[in-house]
């Protein structure tokens, strides 16, 4: 019975949920935002890699790399300041530009289409951003 009137009621339509992505570019807070659209990225690393899609991969992080660019911006025009040890600009910028380096990596190990590589050089990517949170993190 339940299944009879469930079909009859009149389909009311759900918008869709704000994607973490859309909300990241709204926020004020660029590196947060940067910091939402990487964890979005590496989640779905991970999963392309099990399904056996790396060349989603790149894609992915592409939309990280404009992130940057943002942070970047805010961070030269003095907009956005790290809310911890600030004065460490250039250690920070240090740090970032590594970690992006190893991103390149990954990118460039994808596009190989060798998983076990490609997974390799995940784990680096994400072995490295303790570093980062421990200096500069609140």
């Amino acid at each position: 019975m339940l299944v009879a009137v469930g079909c009859n009621r009149p389909a009311t339509p759900n918008p869709p949920a704000p994607s973490t992505a859309d909300s990241a570019l709204a926020d004020a807070n660029v590196v947060q935002s940067e910091m939402r659209l990487l964890h979005e990225a590496m989640r779905d690393a991970v999963t392309a890699l099990a399904l056996g899609r790396l060349g989603e991969i790149p894609a992915s992080l592409e939309r990280v790399d404009a992130a940057r660019a943002r942070t970047d911006e805010a961070l030269e025009s003095g907009r956005y300041a790290l809310p911890k040890d600030a004065a460490r600009l250039d250690a920070f910028r240090a740090l970032d530009g590594a970690f992006y380096d190893q991103l390149e990596r990954l990118v460039f190990t994808s596009r190989t289409k060798d998983v076990e590589a490609t997974a390799a050089q995940l784990g680096v990517v994400v072995g490295k951003c303790n570093g980062c949170h421990v200096q500069f993190r609140p």
